[in-house]
């Protein structure tokens, strides 16, 4: 070496594993040390041009047996076993073809820009000289197609259709594709960023390509390709289309989705992270990406847009609609919450495998939205379940608190911002603010006109501000309307007590035990009523009863 000269730097290993199918195996009886031998020819061929040679990962029985046909179901088949993603280049190894007409179609497959490869075994009829040179050009030619490289219809190199003894190498456009692939590989099949680089590279040299050698289907394909990659939001496959999940990928999903039921959220969203990002077109993968988000981080911004996008690519996925439903209802966004919940409810409807719990489900979340008929409605399609009696019971209690009768009345896409108005006030009410409380309730009055919400708000104002007949008149009005209304009894037993009309006091009181005995301030208003008579100790025995404790 002269001297001030830099050594040549090291060629790059490729790791190539090989499977051999029974028939191939029947034939050759030193395959294994035949494989290794072949990788090494191949690696010689091609060290000086690009830098390269193959080394065998290993060398494996293949439970296979076939006959002489077609050899792309063959590769479909090997890319079931094993998907390749720790290795450069899976082979598999099959029976030699009957007849050796020299297309080499017929002695190898692979898929363009994909990990696997097909390689027949030539006949033992050839001389060594020639079987091996030929073993050499099928495996690089096929090799190859996996880094993107085209047919070349001119006959010289090893990347001519047709098999001839005089190719040798590649020429050099097919070389700088090859160099292309070479450099973003292998994290251009896995990584969105080093993809998107190969796939701009390759079009230029692809778009360099041209000629009568060149031109045909096979450019086509790397070109729609490579525009493809451009404009996806997630790694593609081969054929242009998402990547599917390895098996190691299925089985990673399946320790996940135990990891969430056995009460490991935390651990089981870590564990799918990685393949939430390398798997964005996977439905089943985005859609528990969404729901581990929503349950762990439901105010973060990224949770809201990680299941945005989710819908824009599952647009008919009902429970990716539920998730969002509850980010919305977390931020207190009401309104967007039963748009979305809307929407699961239109693509339940339009399935015919629906499970009852994802209707007893979109029952609780329309509730929480305070959607109560439509709660009511969806929980009635799935009757068996506890989840929806529970549903039915809640939707009836809330009825009963806010006034709000079942039947015709009030559009149920409205009967949510009625509910949540007489909280507001309500609560405007208990705060001791009736000049904000009165404005709500005459606004109220004007958008809901004669309804027994409205009404009951009236009877609590009047009585904040001492107008006990004007309270007793409205709250008279709403049992009229709807006699279950719970609040009113109460108030009317407030108002009864404190003018000493001791028995509409306790009819009203008893009235609000008997519907909600949970409300502890009906029990003790009572117990005043029945301050020295003998209905007292019968109270006291029911207190205990529904408490276990005693009366105070």
């Amino acid at each position: 070496m002269a001297a001030g000269s830099s050594p040549a730097p090291a060629a790059r290993s490729l790791r190539v594993r090989v499977y051999a199918d029974a028939d191939h195996r029947a034939r050759s009886l030193h395959w294994e040390r035949d494989v290794e031998a072949w990788l090494q020819r191949a690696g010689e061929a091609v060290r000086d041009p690009l830098g390269i040679t193959f080394e065998l990962e290993s060398a494996r029985a293949w439970d296979r047996r076939g006959p002489d046909g077609s050899l792309e179901p063959v590769l479909e088949t090997l890319e079931a076993v094993d998907a390749g993603e720790d290795v450069d280049l899976v082979v598999g190894l099959v029976a030699a073809p009957a007849s050796f007409s020299g297309a080499q179609h017929e002695l190898g497959f692979a898929r363009v820009l994909g990990r696997h490869c097909i390689l027949r075994g030539l006949s033992g009829e050839l001389p060594v000289v020639a079987r091996q040179r030929l073993e050499v050009a099928v495996l690089l030619h096929e090799w190859a197609h996996t880094l993107g490289a085209m047919h070349v219809r001119d006959g010289r190199g090893w990347m001519a259709p047709k098999y001839d003894a005089g190719q040798r190498g590649f020429d050099a456009r097919t070389l700088g594709l090859l160099s292309a692939g070479l450099r973003h590989l292998p994290a251009a099949r896995v990584e969105l960023e080093a993809q998107k680089a190969w796939a701009r590279e390759l079009r230029g040299v692809v778009e360099a390509v041209t000629g009568p050698a060149w031109e045909g289907p096979e450019r086509d394909f790397l070109l729609e390709w490579t525009e493809r990659v451009r404009a996806s939001s997630g790694v593609l496959g081969p054929e242009g289309t998402p990547r599917s999940l390895t098996p190691q990928e299925r089985q990673r999903l399946a320790e996940v989705i135990a990891l969430e039921k056995a009460g490991r959220p935390e651990v089981a969203a870590e564990a799918l992270e990685p393949l939430a990002v390398r798997h964005p077109q996977d439905e089943r993968v985005q859609l528990l990406a969404c729901y581990l988000a929503v349950h762990l981080t439901p105010g973060a911004d990224a949770t809201r847009e990680r299941c945005e996008r989710a819908i824009a690519r599952f647009p008919r996925e009902p429970s990716l609609r539920m998730n969002v439903a509850l980010l919305h209802l977390h931020a207190g966004r009401f309104d967007e919450a039963r748009d979305s919940l809307v929407t699961a409810r239109a693509n339940l409807e339009a399935r015919t495998d629906v499970e009852p719990a994802q209707w007893a489900g979109l029952a609780g979340l329309f509730l929480k939205a305070h959607c109560v008929t439509w709660a009511e409605q969806t929980a009635a399609r799935a009757p068996a379940l506890a989840a929806s009696a529970s549903v039915l019971e809640q939707a009836a209690r809330l009825r009963r608190q806010v006034a709000l009768p079942s039947g015709p009345g009030v559009d149920p896409a409205r009967e949510a911002v009625l509910v949540r108005a007489v909280a507001d006030v309500e609560a405007l009410l208990q705060a001791g603010s009736p000049a904000p409380a009165r404005e709500r309730i005459t606004a109220l009055a004007k958008t809901f006109p004669e309804h027994p919400s409205v009404t009951l708000l009236q009877c609590e104002l009047h009585l904040l501000q001492g107008r006990l007949g004007s309270a007793r008149t409205a709250c008279e009005r709403v049992l009229a309307l709807q006699e279950d209304a719970v609040q009113a009894h109460l108030l009317l037993g407030v108002l009864a007590t404190n003018t000493r009309a001791h028995a509409r006091a306790r009819k009203h009181l008893e009235r609000v035990i008997a519907l909600e005995p949970s409300r502890t301030e009906a029990w003790h208003l009572l117990a005043r009523e029945y301050r020295g008579t003998r209905q007292l100790k019968t109270l006291q025995v029911r207190y205990r009863e529904q408490f276990a404790r005693d009366l105070p």
